[in-house]
């Protein structure tokens, strides 16, 4: 079959899902969701080799699949088979209907976002995958939810979706409306190439959950139920794999940038420290995601730093992390979704309920180890390529982020034996084994070994990640043996490996507020950050209420000063549709033409401009009406 017109049939079947979901509930929809992965990952097969073609008639979209966007494909391929199996035994709280739409639509969006060439496509659907999963956290309906679905949409449209609209107008203005012709027309551009750079970084940044725009994830983690939390980590990936192309693939290398994400990324990994504050899983593991998203950006800007043999080798590793700890997170999340299952919070003291004899806790615990670096699991192959790379090197600012990376790989083996003793010394009271559903015992094991088994055999998919590669790096290393032991470096590499869960083990021992009291700087520092974050924050919240909620709300002018946050402003009517969307724009666009007349504008800052002012008409309007 036409590997166009099988990723045809993948994506209508997600769309149907989504239809069939509003009207017969999110349990029917799902057999379309797993029925959709089967021809995704037959494109996946397929895109190893390459093709290319054009699909939807009705909003036609170029499509260049090549062995990089075909790897990321079959691990969507593989979760959107997983989470779909798993909810046919799951109920989650919330409306099933907008769970079910939201979950198809946030798939079908992700996969178009991993097949498109065209730039105007890509924006199209990283603006539609933010939005189905916002409605996603909006209707999971649960505490905080609000507050984290407004934190999360309006980090992703002001960093998101906007510079992803000023881009693309700015490549439209060079003739470019694909990345291959962005990549030949990049010296037609009317800015200069750093532009471009800040504008994609930001926006996949931010999708990916990278410092600063981290803030996202513990909020969103802790408010949609476990089994829907591989969305938003496939999200974390599309941010990856995003900044990836753009920055190795189509714009030309940048050292500089390279400096810059591997910093972020390194800085991301202190998120791991705050992981001792909770004893709410989902949070706590959150922090244990930002760090892992981190470590693989980090390893990406330094490969990106260091080019030739040793920058393939950390690419490399970069790729292998990003991979790995998709399919051991969602293992992680999937099996809490068993303790949700109960009608309970995942916490240290709800998890006597799956140590009680059950499979799915030495699933998790095989998880959560992979996570913490243990020998031979996943993360311990997948750091040793970047460890490795960077001693090869003589930077002495890789070096020390690269120091502090592996210092913070102690945290993850201390947090799981902190698990461990608080629920041996806190949680005292009996619970008896309650038997898990079939499906979600299938599915936890089917992830959890999957994660294993690619990460012990790395062979079986090694040409893949090499041909992945391979257009942008030069020098490819020989075979697995040329990345693991390309040079005596790789003891080094080995020293820091091992000794992280053993030191990790040990840390782990210590009472809970002496560990605290060792990391208080490193809290300090983060709440430093997190408090500068937070007045800006709040300004934008201020400025809302006093100035943007009398416009497209009716808010009496007498109690506009008792409404103190978004959820207070939610509860009021919007006025009428067309004074609500159409009137700011109007009056807006006669401004402009008052004020330009017998002036002459550069009609590329013109669009750029009406990217910006359409972009916060949608935050505006669309998110808090």
């Amino acid at each position: 079959m036409d590997p166009a017109i099988t990723l045809e049939l993948a994506m209508f079947l997600l769309f149907a899902g989504g239809l069939v979901s509003l009207f017969k509930g999110g349990r029917c929809s799902y057999f379309f969701t797993l029925t959709s992965s089967f021809p995704m990952f037959i494109v996946s097969i397929e895109g190893s080799r390459g093709f290319t073609g054009e699909i939807l008639f009705f909003l036609p979209t170029s499509v260049d699949v090549d062995s990089l966007s075909a790897l990321f494909i079959s691990l969507l391929s593989f979760l959107t088979f997983a989470l779909s199996l798993y909810l046919l035994d799951y109920r989650p709280k919330g409306d099933e209907r907008y769970l079910g739409l939201s979950v198809n639509m946030a798939i079908l969006s992700a996969l178009l976002l991993l097949i498109t060439d065209d730039l105007e496509r890509l924006t199209l659907a990283y603006e539609l995958f933010a939005v189905f999963t916002f409605v996603l956290i909006l209707t999971s309906e649960t505490r905080g939810s609000r507050k984290a679905a407004w934190r999360y949409i309006v980090l992703t449209q002001l960093f998101g979706v906007i510079p992803l609209l000023l881009a693309t107008s700015l490549a439209y203005s060079a003739g470019a409306l694909t990345f291959e012709g962005l990549r030949k027309d990049i010296n037609n551009l009317p800015v200069h190439l750093w532009v471009m750079y800040a504008l994609y970084s930001l926006a996949f940044l931010v999708r990916a959950g990278v410092f600063p725009f981290h803030t996202w994830v513990a909020r969103a983690y802790r408010s949609v139920p476990s089994p829907f939390i591989p969305l938003f980590i496939s999200g974390e990936v599309l941010g990856f794999y995003g900044l990836l192309r753009l920055t190795e693939f189509v714009l030309p290398t940048s050292r500089t940038l390279g400096y810059i994400i591997a910093t972020l990324g390194a800085v991301s990994a202190f998120s791991t420290l705050y992981s001792f504050k909770e004893i709410r899983l989902k949070r706590k593991f959150a922090h244990h995601s930002v760090m892992d998203v981190g470590m693989a950006f980090f390893a990406l800007g330094s490969s990106m730093v260091l080019g030739g043999i040793a920058g393939t080798i950390v690419l490399i590793g970069a790729l292998l992390h990003i991979l790995y700890q998709a399919l051991y997170k969602s293992a992680v999340f999937f099996g809490l979704g068993a303790i949700e299952h109960y009608g309970e919070e995942p916490n240290i003291c709800s998890l006597r309920k799956l140590l009680k004899g059950h499979v799915v806790s030495f699933l998790i615990s095989l998880s959560v180890f992979s996570m913490a670096g243990v020998p031979p699991l996943a993360a311990f192959v997948s750091k040793w390529p970047f460890f490795e790379g960077i001693a090869m090197s003589k930077d002495v600012l890789l070096w020390g982020m690269m120091l502090a990376v592996a210092f913070l790989g102690l945290f993850p083996m201390a947090s799981i034996l902190q698990i461990m003793r608080l629920n041996r010394e806190l949680c005292k009271r009996e619970v008896e084994r309650e038997e898990i559903p079939f499906m979600i015992r299938i599915v936890t094991g089917l992830v959890a070994m999957a994660g294993f088994t690619v990460t012990v055999f790395p062979l079986l998919f090694y040409p893949w990640l090499i041909s992945a590669i391979e257009e942008i790096r030069a020098s490819i290393p020989a075979g697995p043996g040329g990345v693991f032991f390309a040079s005596p470096s790789f003891i080094l590499a080995l020293f820091f490996l091992i000794s992280a869960p053993i030191i990790g083990w040990r840390i782990g021992k210590v009472p809970t507020d002496r560990v605290s009291e060792l990391l208080l700087i490193f809290y300090n520092a983060g709440d430093i950050l997190g408090e500068v974050f937070g007045f800006f924050i709040d300004e934008f919240r201020r400025s809302y209420i006093n100035y943007i909620l009398p416009v497209i709300k009716v808010v009496p002018k007498y109690e506009l000063p008792l409404v103190k946050d978004v959820d207070d402003a939610l509860d009021y009517p919007v006025r009428h549709i067309d004074e609500a969307m159409f009137m700011p724009l109007i009056r807006a666009v006669e401004r402009v033409a008052r004020w330009g007349k017998g002036r002459n504008f550069d009609m590329n800052v013109l669009i750029g401009g009406f990217a910006i002012v359409m972009a916060l008409l949608i935050v505006l309007l669309g998110v808090f009406a």
